[in-house]
């Protein structure tokens, strides 16, 4: 005990000293604004994502908000995350009432006013009253668990009230539901059942297998329990609690939501230890956001307190969307945004998840090793039930639940297409900024089978230049293998098959529109869903491209199947080669040489080498047009050109951010990079109020809120600015890195971070608290004013 409290009181006095040291430069109070009363179970605003933005923490799966002013002594909620989808279980849970004496009446009632406040890690009540002062503090303390700290100072007896109850309204009324629709009704499986004690409420729901909407196990459960003994009576759907006190007075709350038995048992326990001894485990958590504040925030001069508290607000997203390892994902993961209709839960993306890493490891490495764990943790191995000719392939989402094909009930599962080959500059990033050789031997291999997978199922001319395709999925093919896809007529939509079918409907002049599953899937895998470059182009603006003496076919893509060597069919290409995967795939291999290297492999660390180089020279040679000063993807020809090319580029798709992808990935020569820094500072092209978006401005299929043809990304924002970095444009960096951070609606104000913004006004556009935003945001703030150091 004497060590336990020795730590204790110096875990305290170096928080005090950090925390002296912060408030000399900045306040992190309310970077995000976490206040709200849910009275929905599902609070939709308008792209259905949940408008309100609890504290989550740890890995937690549920979450806290502060109170509206008609909820004063409650912490709202909670969210609680039923495996894969964001919903609010209670308006709130627990909600403090204090009278004088011994009668729980109107006249007895003390009037408290609030002051409430979010810091990095905490919700904090202050409430005073008629000779009452209440200070109310929540942290998490487990990654199952938050602790509310107590502290009532009175100056004379009085009687506390605690009243919680269960959400009665399903959502807001949205067309197809009623307005008020208790979700109990709706799914009466759900049956909360209460269990009480002097010191404890546990509430146990039914399973639940609502997909899209409500997922839950059967034995999941809420348990509250207090160091403060209380009588309590309860109903179906709410309680009251009552206890008298004679003076000042601390207490402690915990608060967990747990998945399923084997939570409840194990978290049970924890809990019992965390009441033994709550100020110790107060004080670990504040001392871990003080690292993580320090740490994030240690590039940036203390001359720029805006900077800071973007820095911060970057960190509290990311640390937000953190999910603990549950169901079928093994390590613990970041999702791409809790408050998001469909990214919640543990859901891992490797495109999202590099760029995370990329920037959790400046403050959070062990995240980062194992935000990137599990995005290699269900790999495909040569000895697959379900796919093994995609041996080394990397599925785009993994979830809670695994698929139906993988003995699972997922429906978020998707194997249709993997990401960018980003993985080993996120892996080499993680090791530069921890030195585990360990880990970094561990993961080298998946990442060459990852490299190896790209060459074998995706590189359909054989050239080294890999295409985006579409896996071999019902989705996508018939189960004789023949490619699906519909088409629009006079008579409407019809489903066909076969690629010799699909070129037949693409010349035929009774054919107004074709949808091709498959091309989807290659836009997904690219990163940049229904982007021009892969013939995405509405009605309008197809006509209008017409009329302007362009031609419908432009924006046909071609198909080709990917056999291997028995013939089987693996997989679907575009025939295009795209410029951003060539080099991305140039820079995989520079970072694989450099990996390799590092273990002592001199053969392999020569052969990645040399294949960067082959692929630098190609992108310069074969991607570039000289006319417009930009790079283009490819549209593969029947027989290559004679300089060696697969075909000619795609210019007539237009300009996106795959045009700048060379010179993030530093295989641009300086001539060519200059061109392509003229176009991304032209007022007409990329410049706009926001800048740097996913299509330019003269982009014939450009919509300023159109998902990836208008809207301004943030990663794709961020490999703009550090390719400028890297040729020397350092202050043009810079002035279009403060256009960006001054005109984004929000960002440098209390608004969460969204997954996109508008680029003519800066409208927030996309789910709120978006984690791949604000790790580059994060990387931004570190870069101001050193995009060349």
């Amino acid at each position: 005990m004497i060590f336990k409290n020795l730590f204790i009181l110096i875990t305290v006095l170096l928080i005090s000293h950090c925390e002296a040291a912060a408030s000399e430069v900045v306040d992190y109070k309310n970077l995000i604004d976490r206040t709200g009363s849910p009275y929905y179970m599902q609070d939709f605003e308008q792209g259905g994502h949940q408008r309100f933005s609890p504290l989550f923490d740890l890995g937690a799966w549920h979450g806290h908000l502060l109170p509206t002013d008609e909820n004063v002594g409650a912490f709202t909620g909670p969210a609680i995350v039923t495996e894969e989808y964001l919903n609010f279980i209670a308006p709130y849970l627990e909600k403090l009432t204090v009278y004088k004496g011994q009668k729980i009446d109107e006249a007895n009632k003390v009037k408290l006013a609030m002051r409430a406040y979010s810091e990095p890690g905490a919700l904090v009540q202050e409430l005073s009253g008629d000779g009452v002062n209440i200070t109310l503090t929540l942290r998490f303390v487990t990654n199952r668990t938050s602790l509310v700290k107590t502290q009532i100072k009175t100056t004379e007896p009085v009687t506390l009230h605690f009243t919680g109850k269960l959400i009665n309204h399903l959502r807001a009324n949205n067309g197809t539901e009623k307005a008020g629709r208790s979700p109990f009704v709706v799914y009466p499986k759900l049956n909360p059942r209460w269990q009480v004690t002097s010191n404890s409420i546990a509430i146990s729901f039914g399973k639940v297998r609502a997909h899209g909407h409500l997922l839950t196990s059967g034995s999941s459960q809420l348990l509250l329990k207090k160091t403060l003994a209380v009588k309590t009576r309860h109903d179906d759907l709410s309680y009251s609690s009552k206890t008298h006190i004679k003076n000042n007075r601390t207490f402690y709350t915990s608060y967990s939501y747990l998945l399923n038995n084997q939570d409840v048992v194990r978290e049970r326990e924890i809990v019992d230890e965390i009441l033994k001894q709550p100020e110790h485990y107060l004080s670990r958590s504040k001392l871990r956001w003080q690292e993580y504040i320090n740490k994030a925030t240690q590039p940036i001069s203390n001359k720029q307190p805006a900077l800071q508290k973007l820095a911060v607000k970057s960190v509290e997203t990311l640390i937000g969307n953190w999910r603990s390892k549950a169901g079928a994902v093994g390590f613990d993961t970041v999702s791409p945004a809790v408050t998001g209709r469909w990214f919640s839960g543990n859901q891992t993306w490797p495109w999202d998840s590099y760029k995370q890493a990329y920037a959790l490891v400046t403050f959070n490495p062990e995240l980062a090793k194992q935000n990137l764990n599990a995005v290699f943790e269900h790999q495909i191995t040569p000895n697959d039930a379900v796919r093994p000719w995609d041996a080394g392939f990397i599925p785009d989402l993994v979830a809670y639940n695994f698929s139906a094909k993988r003995g699972g009930d997922g429906t978020n599962w998707n194997e249709r297409n993997t990401k960018p080959s980003l993985a080993a500059w996120a892996v080499w990033q993680v090791f530069e900024n921890t030195g585990d050789t360990q880990w970094l031997a561990h993961i080298y291999p998946k990442l060459v089978a990852y490299r190896g997978w790209w060459l074998r199922n995706r590189d359909h001319n054989k050239n080294g230049v890999p295409e985006y395709g579409a896996t071999v999925d019902k989705a996508h093919n018939t189960r004789d293998g023949k490619l699906l896809f519909n088409v629009k007529t006079s008579a409407g939509w019809r489903t066909r098959s076969g690629l010799k079918n699909y070129r037949t409907y693409l010349n035929d002049e009774a054919t107004l529109e074709i949808k091709v599953p498959a091309q989807t899937a290659a836009s997904w895998e690219s990163g940049r869903d229904d982007a021009a470059v892969f013939g995405f182009i509405n009605n309008q603006q197809l006509n209008r491209y017409i009329k302007n003496g362009g031609i419908r076919g432009d924006w046909h893509v071609g198909f080709a199947e990917n056999r291997n060597d028995t013939g089987t069919l693996v997989g679907y290409s575009l025939l295009q080669e795209s410029v951003d995967q060539a080099s991305y795939m140039a820079a995989d291999n520079r970072y694989l040489s450099k990996i390799a290297k590092q273990l002592k492999l001199p053969h392999q660390a020569s052969y990645f080498l040399r294949q960067a180089a082959q692929l630098r020279d190609y992108i310069n040679r074969c991607m570039f047009d000289k006319n417009t000063g930009f790079y283009y993807d490819i549209e593969i020809a029947d027989t290559p050109l004679a300089n060696g090319c697969a075909g000619r580029t795609l210019v007539k798709r237009g300009k996106g951010p795959e045009g700048w992808s060379p010179l993030f990935n530093q295989v641009a020569s300086m001539e060519q990079a200059s061109d392509v820094v003229k176009t991304m500072l032209d007022n007409n092209e990329f410049n706009t109020y926001v800048p740097l978006g996913s299509a330019a401005l003269t982009n014939p299929a450009f919509g300023a809120d159109i998902y990836w043809r208008g809207r301004v990304w943030l990663d794709q924002a961020y490999f703009g600015l550090v390719g400028m970095s890297h040729y020397g444009y350092c202050k043009q960096a810079q002035q279009l890195s403060e256009k960006l951070l001054n005109h984004a609606n929000g960002l440098l104000s209390n608004a969460p971070i969204r997954e996109n913004y508008n680029p003519l006004n800066g409208e927030q556009q996309g789910a709120p608290n978006f984690s791949w935003s604000a790790a580059h945001l994060l990387l931004i703030a570190q870069k101001q004013g050193k995009w060349c150091q």
